[in-house]
């Protein structure tokens, strides 16, 4: 028997302003499909697109010349470029850009009856000028692209201050604020089915599987890559977002910000890339706030009362150096987080002191060669040490003190080998040991102790473009994937299959299907339960699962400006979702729930008329959970998860050294925690 979370409550409508959104995007869609439909098929001779060899991200502002006729047109913001009143024969293209190498011309054939579609690859290379290194600036804004369940955002080094700008554009994304942590969590999903990533490392933190994005450089961003679901190179129960800082140089930045508020909030940042000595590209992130955070409200009984100790300090520095050189390209990273914040107590709690330190380091390195234009290899290295301790001093509301230590140890190693043609080949082998030693001070008998583990992965893929299929564009693909997990719970296989069609039609539709297998491991302390004050180990706890699958349809326009919309319906089932119940008096025991189960719809659609310094957006997210435990004759059984369907919109202005931006959110139903 299956039980719907929320039977009584049926689908609101939609409202005015849903209505008026849709309205607008189906007039939009009118507006691809015939505006180029209307021109003169037969004034564009050639039509084609530059990208990326190596990202496969479009290349704007590249210079393609037609050798012999002087015609030469730039490439516009999605990398498309066209030339028209061509007579009929044979042509070579050339094609120049800074920051990438120079290709053999491209050949090009023109008849009467259709244009002549072709794509060219580039690939990035820094340019050295007398002991500076420079590169192209390959973006002047935010672009989202999408591939199956997996986004790509790409950032202009400084262009994403917060992490909100971020999450109103991409509706299969939420953001959750828990005190002074901000956490990412994926279409719904619990918090720790989301494994945050910097620069290809997992963050999660080794306590609770849950990351904390707010210890990451975001100034310092400059690609954001978002799984949902999962394939054979990233993990994550939910998903998985990846936050590189690959500075691509566009010459010295730098950047202060200078902040005060009401509640006592005070912030400082300074951010610098770009410097270069000796051949070095340096970069250098540093921030330091401070929030009072206390606020007074009147209570039911209309006396005033004062919320305290909701303060937080937090300090972090962030900053890598990297170095390339005929192919190669090495980097040292290093990050430094602390944060000392108050846990406030029950409203009534005359004098709460209770705090928690969080302290964070991280060094890694990384090492990438290229071998010839078509084979790379990559390896990545590092080491993570957290430190979490809590204070809870007895005082005249609290009779029980607590001072608590939990130190977090986290190494991994990972090799991967890479090699491009007709059939992409991707493959790479990782390691990662983790530990936890945690202790309680007061009460030593009830430390938890210290417990470690050894994870490994082996992935593997291969991916076919699908050229030469008639309306097919070169970027289409379809790629077969395989991820093998092993370690202390047994091996995982994960196989994966995305599959982008993009089509040489008006408007350029694609569409994409993906389907994915990901697990979590239990956290250290849910192998571990408390009976009485020791810890006993909880031996038929099973890893989480999950098994997802994502159709997708997009329509973009470049002839008039950026014009996107997408909509993708999505599904993932998710099996033994570990929770922690009462097992006998205060005795509570982390044990599997049988199933659950999360779909919906993601609506997003952004335009820039003309390339102007005026643009829009919308996202929507529509959600439903369903807890499809099959026996409900335990109590405290609950579905953990909390989806939430929203609606964001907004329109910006955006002209050299001014900024405008008018937003709103629309909270659509918030699922609560039920009981079966």
């Amino acid at each position: 028997m299956q039980l719907c979370l929320f039977p009584a409550e049926r689908e609101r409508p939609i409202g005015t302003l849903g209505r008026l959104f849709i309205a607008i995007i189906f007039g939009i869609i009118l507006c691809l499909f015939l505006s180029p439909i209307a021109r003169s098929q037969s004034e564009i001779k050639i039509i084609g697109q530059v990208i990326d060899n190596v990202s496969g991200a479009p290349i704007p502002g590249a210079a393609v010349h037609i050798e012999g006729l002087g015609k030469t047109v730039a490439t516009d913001g999605t990398g498309h470029f066209r030339f028209t009143d061509l007579p009929v024969g044979h042509y070579l293209i050339d094609v120049r850009r800074i920051g990438y190498e120079p290709i053999s011309p491209v050949h090009a054939h023109v008849i009467s009856s259709s244009a002549s579609h072709i794509i060219i690859r580039m690939s990035p290379v820094p340019v050295a000028v007398t002991d500076h290194l420079v590169t192209a600036e390959k973006i002047d804004r935010v672009t989202i692209r999408r591939h199956g369940n997996l986004s790509i955002v790409e950032i202009p080094y400084g262009g994403l201050e917060d992490i909100n700008d971020l999450v109103d554009k991409i509706p299969e994304l939420e953001l959750v604020e828990s005190g002074a942590q901000r956490f990412l969590r994926i279409r719904g999903a619990d918090l720790n089915g989301t494994v945050v990533m910097l620069d290809g490392r997992i963050i999660n933190s080794t306590l609770t599987s849950r990351g904390d994005i707010s210890t990451i450089p975001i100034g310092s961003v400059v690609r954001i890559e978002i799984t949902r679901g999962g394939n054979y190179s990233a993990p994550g129960l939910a998903g998985s977002v990846n936050f590189r800082t690959d500075y691509q140089g566009g010459g010295r930045k730098i950047a202060a910000l200078a902040e005060r508020g009401s509640h006592g909030l005070e912030s400082y940042s300074l951010r610098t890339g770009g410097h270069s000595l000796a051949g070095l590209n340096l970069t250098l992130e540093a921030d330091n706030s401070f929030y009072r955070g206390d606020f007074s409200f009147v209570d039911p009984r209309d006396s005033i009362q004062t919320r305290q100790n909701n303060f937080s300090r937090t300090s972090k520095i962030f900053s890598a150096v990297n170095y390339n050189r005929e192919g190669a390209a090495l980097k040292f990273g290093g990050r430094y987080f602390k944060r000392n914040a108050g846990v406030p107590g029950p409203i009534f709690q005359l004098t709460p002191e209770a705090n928690s330190i969080i302290n964070e380091k991280e060094i890694y390195t990384r090492f990438s060669k290229k071998f010839g234009p078509y084979s790379a290899l990559d390896l990545t290295a590092g080491v993570t040490n957290r430190q979490a301790s809590y204070n809870s001093p007895m005082t005249l509301t609290n009779f029980i003190p607590y001072e608590t230590q939990f130190d977090e140890q986290s190494r991994d190693v990972k090799i991967r080998l890479q090699r491009s043609g007709q059939i992409d080949l991707d493959s790479y082998v990782s390691v990662r040991y983790e530990s936890l030693d945690g202790k309680d001070i007061i009460r030593p008998e009830a430390s938890f102790g210290f417990h470690s583990r050894l994870v490994n992965a082996l992935g593997m893929a291969a991916s076919y473009r699908l050229q030469g299929f008639g309306m097919f564009s070169e970027s289409s693909a379809i790629t077969f994937g395989l991820r093998k997990e092993g370690g202390d719970h047994g091996d995982f296989w994960a196989p994966s299959l995305t599959l982008r069609i993009n089509l040489d039609l008006p408007a350029r539709p694609g569409f994409d299907f993906s389907y994915s297998r990901a697990r979590r491991l239990p956290d250290l302390t849910d192998l571990y339960w408390k009976e009485d004050v020791f810890a006993t180990p909880n031996a038929d706890l099973q890893p989480e699962k999950s098994g997802s699958y994502e159709i997708g349809f997009d329509l973009k326009n470049g002839i008039f400006g950026l014009a996107n919309l997408r909509i993708s319906r999505y599904l993932t089932d998710f099996e033994n979702l570990i929770i922690w119940r009462r097992w006998a008096g205060d005795k509570f025991k982390p044990v599997n729930l049988s199933r659950a189960e999360i779909s919906g719809w993601d609506v997003s659609f952004e335009a820039n008329p003309f390339d102007g310094p005026v643009s829009l957006y919308w996202a929507a997210a529509f959600t439903k959970p369903l807890n499809k435990e099959s026996e409900i004759s335990h109590h405290d059984k609950f579905l953990t998860f909390r989806p939430v369907g929203t609606q964001n919109a907004g329109i910006e202005f955006d002209l050299k050294n001014l900024k405008l931006k008018l937003a709103g959110r629309h909270i659509g139903r918030r699922y609560t925690t039920e009981e079966n």
